[in-house]
């Protein structure tokens, strides 16, 4: 694939689209827009460079298929985003459709590991390390194949709210570089910001 244009979804704040759009702004990859779910959303309040919808899950799945079909969208990137995908949007997408959790897969995945409940449940594990996962999107909450992991130690001193932002960073580095790697089908990262491995 030379080229590719993605459609992003979120539930909170936006962070890492926002990594995503800043990465992509000098490839072949481009954004057709950002979804969300939640009109409170912290996404709303940033000024971008590309529009910003709101949808509602289930009553909305049909109509945005159809949307972002019609305008040639090839990847579906998860971005912070919470809910279930449809089953209707994974089969559409396959293996184009991108998810990150901030924790080593398959340990503290699945419902309700998200945000601050996985930071704090390694913390209080004493794991000896952490980090993030790539995988592609399957009907099965963070199941799905894992296209690259980045790992950090966990230090002794460390509280969950800063291991979480640690991550956080991390996030916004490989996130945009995997998938834009995937898509584009070229490596994938091997240099790696210093505290990290693979």
């Amino acid at each position: 694939m030379n080229s590719a244009k993605v459609a992003i979804l979120v539930s909170g704040s936006g962070s890492n689209a926002v990594s995503l759009l800043d990465f992509w702004s000098n490839t072949p990859v481009k954004a057709i827009g950002i979804w969300t779910n939640q009109m409170s959303a912290g996404i709303w309040n940033r000024s971008l460079s590309v529009p910003v919808a709101h949808f509602v899950p289930g009553a909305d799945d049909d109509r945005l298929l159809e949307q972002w079909q019609a305008a040639g969208v090839s990847a579906l990137v998860l971005a912070g985003y919470l809910k279930p995908v449809p089953a209707s949007w994974i089969r559409a997408f396959g293996t184009s459709c991108y998810n990150i959790h901030p924790a080593l897969l398959p340990a503290y995945g699945g419902h309700g590991m998200y945000g601050h409940h996985i930071h704090e449940a390694v913390v209080a594990a004493g794991e000896p390390e952490s980090g993030l996962s790539i995988h592609r999107v399957t009907e099965r909450y963070d199941e799905g194949p894992i296209l690259f992991q980045m790992r950090t130690p966990v230090r002794p001193s460390d509280t969950p709210e800063e291991l979480a932002a640690r991550i956080l960073k991390g996030e916004h580095w490989a996130y945009p570089r995997v998938i834009t790697a995937d898509l584009l089908g070229t490596e994938l990262p091997t240099q790696l910001p210093d505290g990290w491995s693979t």
